[in-house]
């Protein structure tokens, strides 16, 4: 239509006409284009921001699983101090006994943290997550993701710091008929009469208390990334989200 209408004012050489057509020509190519853009642009921010906060509830999951892993550690820790602490205390009571055996347990067990990564690998493989945010968002989450490689790499050399109790005498495992699982079985005794039994429990100790304070360095490093996440999607990191199932 304003085809046909320029060509009339060709022939008639009404050349303001034909500025004037022309100019609505191109002005609404233009607003074509800007509307597109527009268009575009706020469907990237909404992109983004889902993104953000599908980011922001695996960063949340992600604090409640190391907070998890810093209360085991802990207890690990401390069940597992206080037990070399009261076998050279040189304790007789069977209730003793008992809480020694417990603390020992788990002294030779080494964990490797395996957090929630599926959102955030999915936005570093599709190129999103480089888009996302802004520097100082993704400063906080390169460093949580270095500190996490960080302590997986150290769990395979404090392995081979553990001590395999089950060399030495003082230390025997039965199967429970009842639980159908193993226990450890401890003489305080023979362990306590040992020298080099007693070096090694310290040496496991020590080493339980490394990986305590590399779940710490994670969990701080998460609740960074988190809160630094939260305010890019607009809203507050929750730290009491219960820790993420893997069934």
């Amino acid at each position: 239509m304003i085809l046909k209408r320029v060509a009339m004012s060709l022939r008639r050489q009404d050349w303001t006409a034909v500025f004037i057509e022309f100019f609505l020509v191109v002005l609404g190519v233009l607003l074509g284009f800007q509307i597109n853009e527009w268009a575009n642009d706020r469907s990237a921010r909404q992109d983004e921001k889902a993104a953000a906060e599908r980011l922001l509830l695996e960063a949340e999951q992600t604090v409640a699983f190391f907070k998890l892993g810093v209360s085991a550690q802990e207890l690990l820790y401390r069940n597992l101090e206080s037990a070399v602490f009261t076998i050279q205390s040189n304790p007789t009571h069977q209730r003793v006994q008992s809480q020694v055996t417990s603390g020992l347990s788990r002294a030779t067990e080494m964990t490797t943290p395996e957090p929630p990564s599926s959102v955030y690998d999915d936005l570093v493989s599709s190129g999103e997550f480089g888009r996302m945010g802004d520097a100082r968002m993704r400063a906080a989450v390169a460093r949580y993701t270095s500190t996490l490689r960080f302590h997986q790499q150290s769990v395979v050399y404090l392995r081979q710091l553990l001590p395999r109790l089950e060399e030495h005498a003082g230390f025997r495992y039965e199967l429970n008929p009842e639980t159908r699982r193993t226990r450890q079985l401890v003489d305080l005794e023979q362990v306590r009469s040992n020298p080099l039994v007693m070096s090694k429990l310290a040496l496991a100790t020590n080493v339980q208390g490394i990986a305590l304070v590399l779940r710490q360095r994670n969990l701080k490093r998460a609740i960074e990334m988190c809160s630094e996440i939260g305010r890019v999607a607009g809203t507050n990191c929750r730290l009491d989200r219960p820790p993420p199932s893997f069934d």
